[in-house]
């Protein structure tokens, strides 16, 4: 079962799963750090289909492969704010919370990353913060997918039947895009960065949103890319599995 311990090294503070390592070290959060050690195999992902986002540092430790992402603004704050938020006590920073968030919803047997560590450094009033994750092998984003081939009607309803398990167990992804979506080559679904994401409290109008939030987000790639291997048919296969379950 997964399990938080907590350390604090000066303004720094690592949160680490105890059921993985039994110590994770405040360097392995820079990049920096990574590509020095030739150990560590560490790689940058830049995820072309991703606009605007800073990409993804993987590198491997004690022989699990793993994924470090940095919090970033979003909208029209990032203009000016590009990575700090408003310190409001450690388990109300974006890192801790999609952590222990991770945890909960590993408990419920949801197919999502491995929580491993999380990273806040406090600078007076405001802090910056890392996650890392266990990578989760031979997947592709949704987006990735539908850019190079069409799905079939079945891989589209276990996508709905996924989305379903997560709302069933009141599981709110605040940004449920085509990009969180990942697909293995057995066509097994999971779903990706929790940050924001809420547990517990019910999903009945919020599942609605969430549904709606990811049709925007294939129409506007349709739009962007005729090629793009998208119709209206297809998410009404994924609504006849979400509704099946």
């Amino acid at each position: 079962m997964d399990s938080l311990e907590f350390n604090r090294y000066g303004n720094d503070i690592v949160a680490y799963n105890k059921s993985l390592y039994s110590e994770f070290q405040v360097d392995l959060f820079r990049p920096e750090f990574l590509s020095s050690d030739p150990a560590l195999h560490y790689r940058r992902l830049l995820p072309a289909d991703i606009k605007g986002r800073q990409g993804l540092h993987l590198f491997t430790y004690h022989q699990k492969d793993l994924v470090l992402r940095h919090y970033y603004r979003g909208g029209a704050v990032a203009r000016f704010i590009s990575d700090s938020y408003l310190w409001l006590g450690l388990h109300r920073t974006r890192a801790i919370g999609e952590l222990q968030t991770l945890c909960t919803l590993r408990q419920l047997n949801l197919p999502v990353p491995t929580p491993v560590a999380a990273h806040v450094r406090k600078e007076g009033c405001t802090y910056r913060a890392d996650i890392v994750t266990r990578l989760i092998p031979e997947t592709q984003s949704l987006s990735s997918r539908l850019a190079k081939n069409p799905l079939s009607v079945d891989t589209w309803r276990r996508i709905g039947a996924v989305i379903r398990q997560f709302h069933d167990n009141n599981c709110n992804h605040a940004d449920l895009n085509a990009h969180n979506v990942l697909l293995d080559e057995k066509e097994s679904v999971f779903l990706v960065d929790f940050d924001r994401a809420v547990v517990g409290k019910n999903t009945g109008t919020t599942g609605k949103k969430n549904l709606a939030r990811l049709q925007r987000s294939l129409l506007k790639l349709k739009k962007r890319e005729l090629s793009f291997h998208y119709s209206g048919q297809d998410f009404q296969s994924l609504m006849q599995g979400y509704n099946t379950n």
